[in-house]
């Protein structure tokens, strides 16, 4: 049997969590023979690569702000319905060559509704074909709670148009209805992969003997806060620290993430200016080989972050993001500081002095390893492909 070709449609809006683990599967997809095209809608993101797949860039657009409140294109100005229909129909257009066997749409239907515009044709398009396509939604293992009206809406659509559901967890260790209740209305189409985890580079050597006090000299600090669109705070918290001398004797690592303001990016390197064990920078060039020797990591709680920190098993603080109402990783947070893998610290009450106090905390214990499927890239190619060959026109002899 050929190939399948698979179509991968990507779309982040605020946050790149979204597009690492994307990533990741892509990368998986095409080492296990499947060709693929991948539909990048967001603004492009550095060092981030999906392997040898065919990236298709649509006119990037991100999220207006934080609350979701709207899109806007690349340079902040309006997108406007005139913007949408000529995306939707560059979109169909790629469909139109590719000629997919399966596609995978991440994250929607059980989010990016705003992309409603769009991805409502890509589904017509689909039911339309002499062979349609395998209609595949690819989620991460939290979902954000909606309204029963909201919720209900994505489950008819599952059950009208979609054959499967990719869970990129452990239902063993996080089942899906426990943050979305209706998927018990869907558990014939429910697959779990697996966690999404990167593998740790084979010349990285992990740091076996850590600083376990701050009076100890040489101990490393990592604070990170993703791509940089929000956790701002966090990044400030942190600088107040080490301005007042708090580990002084340790190294701080802020990053501030690729797409974080500009005149903030510009604040934090200045306010590093003259501190000797404090650097400042966009981004990592071994961010996981890193964390992997670092004695400590500030960050968020996003579902690729975790995955890192369990893979590198550095004690952490993680600060949740929970900008309007957001719960998802509030809830993962919660869940693994029971297990004590990390020490929360609510981002509502985040103060340098509360931070300290957790900073504190975390190094002082051993991360505790959790016993979860961590291959979810892998089994999320085997299982995508097995699909995809299953709907493959039989070829004549």
């Amino acid at each position: 049997m050929s190939a399948p070709r698979i179509l991968f449609y990507v779309q982040y809006l605020l946050g790149i969590g979204h597009v690492r683990r994307a990533s990741l599967v892509v990368q998986a997809l095409a080492q296990q023979g499947a060709q693929v095209d991948v539909i990048f809608g967001g603004m492009p993101v550095n060092n981030m690569s999906f392997g040898t797949a065919t990236v298709h860039q649509l006119p990037a657009i991100k999220s207006a702000d934080a609350a979701f409140s709207g899109l806007v294109k690349a340079d902040g100005s309006v997108f406007s319905d005139d913007d949408k229909q000529a995306r939707a129909a560059q979109l169909i257009a790629l469909c139109e060559q590719c000629q997919p066997d399966l596609i995978v749409t991440e994250t929607y239907p059980f989010g990016r509704r705003q992309m409603r515009f769009e991805l409502t044709p890509l589904l017509n398009w689909a039911s339309q074909q002499t062979n349609p396509p395998v209609l595949v939604a690819s989620i991460r293992d939290i979902l954000q709670r909606r309204s029963e009206v909201r919720e209900q809406e994505c489950i008819d659509l599952i059950n009208s148009r979609y054959q499967h559901v990719l869970v990129h967890g452990d239902e063993a260790f996080y089942p899906l209805q426990k943050s979305f209740p209706p998927a018990n209305q869907i558990t014939d189409k429910l697959s779990y992969s697996g966690y999404v985890c990167p593998q740790l580079p084979s010349d990285t050597v992990k740091n076996s003997e850590r600083k376990r006090n701050f009076t100890q000299a040489g101990g490393n600090i990592m604070v990170s806060i993703g791509g940089g669109s929000v956790g701002k705070q966090i990044l400030a918290a942190a600088l107040t620290l080490c301005q007042q001398g708090f580990a002084q004797q340790w190294q701080w690592l802020l990053i501030t993430g690729p797409n974080m303001d500009s005149s903030d990016k510009k604040h934090f390197q200045n306010e590093a200016l003259g501190i000797s064990n404090l650097e400042v920078t966009d981004l990592a060039d071994n961010f996981l080989g890193q964390l992997a020797n670092a004695d400590l990591s500030i960050s968020m709680a996003g579902y690729n972050t975790i995955m890192d920190l369990l893979v590198a098993g550095t004690p952490s603080v993680v600060i949740p993001f929970e900008g309007s109402g957001e719960t998802e990783q509030l809830s993962r947070a919660i869940e693994l500081e029971q297990q004590a893998v990390v020490q929360v610290v609510n981002e509502s009450e985040l103060t340098p002095e509360r931070l300290a106090t957790a900073m504190q905390k975390a190094i002082q214990q051993t991360p505790q390893t959790l016993p979860i499927d961590n291959r979810g890239a892998q089994h999320s190619a085997q299982q995508l492909i097995a699909w995809a060959n299953a709907n493959a026109p039989l070829e004549d002899n």
